[in-house]
């Protein structure tokens, strides 16, 4: 059920204006690029209507949602803003699209950039890229002008684009970390088993050979057939996997063929696959209770979330004993450690309520006057208009930590937002959760649409998966090389 917030307490009208229309004192710099031009303070456009947004909720009577509407309807306090977020993170994405198909989310619609570029194929969502640019901070003093691509962590940015259009705007940050079973690792003969910070691969395969030699069944559990964890192994050894993209003539090649990129897949194949060290399960598919059977976990914080009941419990309560560490990374030849890792990102993202109305039998002009025709283009017009403000409003830092929320559940994807602590005591304080803060350059967009389409991406992930499991049952194959040439051979000639 939508829950109708309104926000017309005279009071902070009262604030809003004396913010709104204080004057400027002294002389602004016109070499500020991100103040706006004007001599006097810049007022909000005088928005009206009524829009709902769409998301998850992390717990019973969770306002994080609630919580960033308030920070825009105090911008727009003459937008009525209703709250759809009855559903649980996996019950919310795994019945999204249908939901959106059939016309039955709000205008405003929290997706991942793993839906996105689907979403953009289908008509389903607008472009936001030229309303994006430059909007006014009306809560910072001197007005500053935000520009998604320096506001955001750079992966969480380039999730946020399908060729070269900008259709979210990112709120959540998942980034590849480790979660290490002090337990088992101890009990396998690993002393002080936290590693520093820049540990590599080969130290996490010396984890698994000990893990496995002392009966752990299957030491690790991540989720390599996803392009947050191979394209991690595919660039690790300093491989591209694509040659210069550009959308505007569709001229990109796969480049699987790269003997660093061989050299990183076979890598992950022959050290994790046919060693049967990393489990033929997604972490999706494992529940809290089977958690503590592992002893290294590859995860982003949407696992954590979903195993917060475990992780939350001593162990003299069932509980097992555990840590963050960083995603590991490949030694090169000077001795230091690169570091590739995956990134994925939810934002939010704006209906095309046109293409949704017509999917579903609306928009029939028969018998309607142009007057009436008129009327519900305006009214579309301007329910648009309401809801990329609210979407883009996230770019706000304000925004940003009302919608993460104090209690952790929630990474921010806004640098300025990731960079405080108020959601680093997730799901218990004392750990180290500066691994879902990395601010590294080497971070990038976990989704393949980074650099082709959507339907050739689809081809290349089913494609991946057979090759690994291929290689990983016949072990008579001494070269994985043949089997990517196959894929690459495939993606180019379409």
């Amino acid at each position: 059920m939508f829950k109708k917030l309104r926000f017309t307490i005279i009071w902070i009208l009262a604030i809003a204006l004396l913010v709104s229309f204080a004057g400027c004192s002294g002389n602004g710099s016109d070499e500020d690029e991100n103040r706006p031009s004007s001599s006097s303070n810049p007022v909000p456009e005088d928005l009206a209507g009524n829009i709902t947004i769409s998301a998850y909720k992390n717990y019973e009577n969770d306002n994080d949602l609630f919580m960033f509407v308030q920070t825009y309807a105090l911008q727009y306090p003459s937008v009525d803003v209703q709250i759809d977020a009855e559903y649980s993170y996996d019950e919310y994405f795994a019945t999204l699209d249908e939901r959106i198909a059939r016309g039955e989310t709000g205008d405003v619609v929290l997706i991942s950039s793993e839906q996105l570029p689907e979403y953009v194929e289908n008509g389903w969502i607008l472009d936001l890229s030229s309303d994006a640019e430059g909007i006014i901070d009306y809560t910072s003093t001197s007005f500053d002008r935000l520009y998604p691509s320096e506001e955001y962590m750079k992966a969480a940015y380039d999730a946020s684009l399908y060729e070269g259009r900008m259709y979210m705007c990112p709120v959540e940050y998942l980034n590849q970390v480790v979660i290490l079973n002090l337990d088992l690792l101890e009990a396998a003969g690993i002393e002080d088993p936290v590693p520093p910070d820049n540990w590599t691969w080969d130290d996490l395969y010396e984890y698994a050979q000990k893990l496995s030699e002392s009966g752990v069944e299957t030491p690790v559990l991540m989720n390599y057939t996803d392009y947050a964890i191979w394209g991690a192994f595919a660039r690790g050894f300093g491989g591209a996997l694509y040659n210069d993209v550009s959308f505007a003539d569709k001229t990109t090649e796969l480049n699987f063929t790269d003997p660093d990129v061989i050299e990183g897949l076979k890598y992950l194949a022959d050290r994790f696959l046919r060693t049967g060290y990393a489990a033929n399960k997604t972490t999706a598919e494992v529940t809290s209770e089977e958690l503590s059977q592992y002893g290294i976990i590859v995860a982003d914080h949407s696992d954590v979330v979903r195993w917060q009941e475990a992780l939350s419990q001593d162990s003299e309560n069932g509980g097992f004993e555990w840590e963050f560490a960083h995603f590991p990374g490949f030694e090169g030849a000077d001795g230091t450690v690169y570091k590739s890792i995956g990134v994925k990102t939810l934002g939010f993202a704006v209906i095309n309520h046109e293409v949704i109305d017509a999917l579903n039998g609306g928009n029939t002009d028969i018998d309607k006057t142009e007057e009436e025709i008129q009327e519900e283009i305006e009214a579309r017009e301007n329910t648009e208009k309401n809801a990329k403000a609210l979407a883009l409003y996230a770019m706000v830092e304000d925004a940003s930590i009302a919608y993460c929320g104090e209690l952790g559940y929630k990474v921010p994807a806004l640098k300025s937002a990731n960079t405080m602590k108020f959601w680093r005591e997730f799901p218990v304080s004392g750990k180290n959760t500066s691994v879902f803060s990395l601010y590294s350059d080497y971070d990038y967009p976990a989704v393949l649409t980074s650099f082709m389409t959507w339907s050739a991406s689809g081809e290349i992930r089913d494609s991946i998966a057979e090759i690994f499991e291929t290689y990983a049952e016949n072990t008579e194959l001494m070269y994985i090389d043949d089997l990517l040439q196959e894929i690459q051979d495939a993606a180019n000639a379409s």
